[in-house]
C-alpha cells in the first residue's frame, strides 16, 4: 500500500514538473531548478466561489490552472466587473513571484478548480540556489511584455482614435 502511495506521489510530481516546463516564463530554466520549483509548489483545490487572489492584496503567489475555470473580476466604484474567464493551462500572477505585487484583480473559481500554487518565498529560495535562473526569467519576461504589446497593436485599426493606443505601451517602460 505504501509503495502505491509513493508511486502516485511521484506521478503527480512528474505531472507538476511537466506543467512547469510548459510555462513560457520558465522557458530555458535548468532542469534541476524546475525540479526544485515543482517540489516547492502545491496543488490546491478550489470550489465554486473560492477566491485565489483578492484585488488590493499581495499574497505572493502565482497559479497554474490545471482544471476548472477562473473568473477575472475588477471592482470599481463598488461594482464587480467580470473581465475574463481563464481556462486550464493559464499561468496567472507570475509577477508576484518577483516581488511585492498588489493585485489589480480578484480571481474567483467559477467551478471546481485545481491549480498549482507557487509561492514567492519558494520561488526566491529556488532562485538563490540557481542564480542564473533569474536572468533567464528576466529575458522571458521582456519577451512576454513585447509580445503583449505587439498583440495589442495588431488589434488597433488604422483609422482609430488615440484612445485605443492607451492600452498599449508596456514595452515603453
Amino acid at each position: 500500500m505504501e509503495k502505491k502511495t509513493e508511486k502516485q506521489g511521484s506521478s503527480i510530481f512528474q505531472k507538476d514538473l511537466e506543467y512547469l516546463r510548459q510555462i513560457r516564463l520558465f522557458s530555458g530554466l535548468d532542469y534541476e531548478c524546475l525540479k526544485l520549483l515543482a517540489m516547492l509548489s502545491k496543488r490546491v483545490d478550489f470550489i465554486e466561489g473560492d477566491l485565489l487572489t483578492v484585488q488590493g492584496e499581495d499574497e505572493g503567489n502565482a497559479y497554474l490552472l490545471i482544471s476548472g475555470t477562473v473568473r477575472v473580476i475588477h471592482k470599481k466604484d463598488d461594482v464587480d466587473h467580470l473581465l475574463d474567464e481563464l481556462e486550464p493551462g493559464r499561468f496567472i500572477g507570475g509577477l508576484a513571484l518577483l516581488g511585492k505585487s498588489v493585485r489589480l484583480f480578484t480571481l474567483q473559481a467559477a467551478e471546481k478548480t485545481t491549480a498549482l500554487r507557487l509561492s514567492r518565498e519558494g520561488f526566491l529560495k529556488t532562485m538563490n540556489q540557481f542564480p542564473d535562473g533569474i536572468a533567464r526569467i528576466s529575458t522571458n519576461l521582456v519577451a512576454e511584455l513585447m509580445f503583449w504589446d505587439q498583440t495589442r497593436l495588431a488589434k488597433i485599426k488604422p483609422d482609430s482614435s488615440n484612445d485605443e493606443f492607451s492600452s498599449v505601451g508596456i514595452s515603453l517602460l
